[in-house]
This record gives C-alpha cells, structure tokens and sequence, in this order.
C-alpha cells in the first residue's frame, strides 16, 4: 500500500523530526544540490534519475526498496542486505536465493516504514524510481539514496540487474553470473533446437480475474527469447499491452495456433484467486480442444521465477525448469 503518513506519524511536517534522528544516528544531511555525502572514507559519485548521489564504494548497510531486482540482486551477489521490501503473496523471498543474513528485516510490500529505516541506520538505500520518488527528500536526509528504473524503455533485465550490482560494488561478479546465464541459455538452445523451430510456443499467466498471454520486456517472455523459442502468432496480437495480451473465455480458441503452452498461476500480487481462474479457463471446452492440450504439450510453471523473478538466479530456474518441460514433453 502506499505510505501513510498516519501510520508512520512522519508525514512532510514530521521531517524534521526524522533528519534530526538520521544526524543523530551518524548520517549527514542534504546539501543545497539534494547530494548526500555519507560519513565514509571511500566514496563515489552516481547519477540517478532524481539527480546525483555520493554512495559508499563498498557498502556496509544496504536497505531496499525494490522487492524484485533490488533484493534479489542484493542476495545473488552477496551483498551486506540488512533489510528490503519483500514479494507479497505467499513467497516473500523465492527459494532459488541465497538466504539473507541473520538480523535481516523484511519490510513488507509496498509500505515503507521511513521510522523503521532510520533506526537500521543504512549507509545506501536503493530501490526502483516508482517506490522511491516521493519520498526520495526524507530517504535522501537517512542516506544516499539510488533510484533506478528496471527493464523496460529500451532497457534488458540483464543491464538492470548490472547496474544494481554496479551500486553494490559487485559488478565483475554479476558479470561473471550473466555470462554464465547467457552460456546456459544457449546449451539449452542447442539442446532442444530440433523441437523448438518446428514449434511454436505461447506463455500463458492466469491472474485473479483473467488469462493473458505474455510478451515483451515480461522477465518469462525475455527467458523464451533468449533460447530463441519461435512464439505463437497469437502472442503478437493486436491490443492489449506492449507485455500482455488479454483472453476472455469465449475466446481460448485464439490459443490453436500454439504447438506448446506453458503457464503459470498466480504470483506476486496475484496470489487471492487464481487458482478459481485457472479452473473456470481449463475446464472449458474451448480449452480441452486446443491443440496442444490434446497433444500433451502443456506445462505448468513456477510464478516465483517466470512472474517474480529478476535476477541471474531466476534467469536459471527459468532455464532449468524450461529443460526440464522440454525434455518431458512429447516430441511427435
């Protein structure tokens, strides 16, 4: 939810109060530019898309603000996380992650708690720019501050997942995963090239209220790119969004021209009734005359790493998963 000032009793006119606990806790103030200088001996300057920030070259104390590419980036390359948001639904941190720290604070899903994060006393919060903006002058007064904008807009996850390691100070360690993720990929390309260019394969998503198949800069579709899976004409239909595209049930016959579909339930805020979506969808006539369901080239997915995951080690389950289907899958 977004964050209410009632809750955290530091609304706009208690920040005052807050920037005088941030200087007590150690942490320096504004200066006239909105850059922070943390109290560190070795530091640098980044840009960002709400100006300029003097971060720590190798920081200590990392809260964030983005329980996708911020945490998971944070735990894959082992940087010291002390607190961030986490995933809501039932999976708050998905299991392909390294287990945070002991004394890491989860904090929820879209309601920072600026009480909470002055008293962790950071040395460097990040967090996406939709989660950070307004509040960027009050979590700036804490410690610097790093928003950024995750993939799209002619962005890739893999650059975005970079850049956030790049804040972290551990960058040649993100580029030894990427390059190791780009490797695999392309074994299980090979691997399964007979059966995916004669094939064509359409990624499915059932939320809490519809079906909607997936496309574009969406972290699953990226996955079937980058193995060079040849998609349905249907995943390019006009409509929709540039990362979805929405099917009524009277209309799962669009679904025909798929050879294969992979799918998945739920995920991340989608987690109240889907599984009644996905029922009310399956068990349609229109649905157990496709194709593909009558070939048995269905399979289902994780959401925690097709819907939730952005990170090198979501980028893998996705692989080893789709492997896995690949291999199962009737081949005739």
């Amino acid at each position: 939810m977004p964050y209410d000032d009632r809750q955290t009793a530091l609304g706009r006119r208690g920040f005052a109060g807050l920037l005088g606990a941030a200087v007590v806790a150690g942490l320096t103030g504004c200066g006239s530019d909105g850059d922070i200088r943390p109290s560190v001996a070795e530091t640098r300057s980044v840009q960002h898309p709400l100006g300029n920030a003097y971060i720590p070259v190798s920081p200590k104390r990392v809260v964030s603000l983005d329980a996708s590419g911020g945490l998971q980036v944070s735990l894959e390359v082992g940087a010291p996380l002390i607190a961030s948001e986490t995933l809501g639904g039932a999976v708050g941190i998905p299991g392909y992650l390294p287990r945070p720290a002991a004394g890491f604070e989860s904090l929820g899903f879209n309601q920072p708690n600026l009480e909470k994060i002055v008293k962790l006393a950071p040395d460097l919060i990040i967090g996406n720019l939709q989660r950070i903006k307004d509040l960027y002058p009050q979590l700036s007064a804490i410690a610097p501050t790093v928003p950024y904008e995750n993939a799209g807009k002619g962005k890739s996850w893999q650059e975005s997942v970079r850049g956030i390691a790049d804040l972290l100070g551990q960058s040649g360690k993100q580029d030894a995963k990427l390059a190791s993720f780009r490797e695999r990929a392309l074994q299980v390309k090979t691997e399964h090239k007979a059966f995916l260019t004669k094939r064509s394969v359409v990624l499915l998503h059932f939320t809490n209220n519809e079906l909607r198949i997936l496309r574009g800069p969406i972290f699953g579709s990226t996955i079937l790119d980058e193995v060079r899976v040849r998609r349905s004409k249907s995943t390019t239909a006009s409509g929709g969004t540039d990362t979805y595209y929405p099917i009524g049930r009277e209309h799962v016959g669009v679904l025909a021209d798929a050879d294969v579909i992979l799918y998945f339930v739920g995920g991340g805020a989608f987690d109240a009734a889907p599984d009644q979506i996905f029922k009310s969808y399956t068990n349609n006539a229109l649905w157990t005359q496709l194709p593909a369901v009558k070939a048995g080239r269905v399979a289902r997915l994780d959401p925690a790493a097709w819907w939730d995951g952005y990170s090198v080690s979501a980028a893998n389950t996705c692989l080893q998963q789709l492997t896995t289907v690949l291999r199962k899958m009737p081949q005739k």
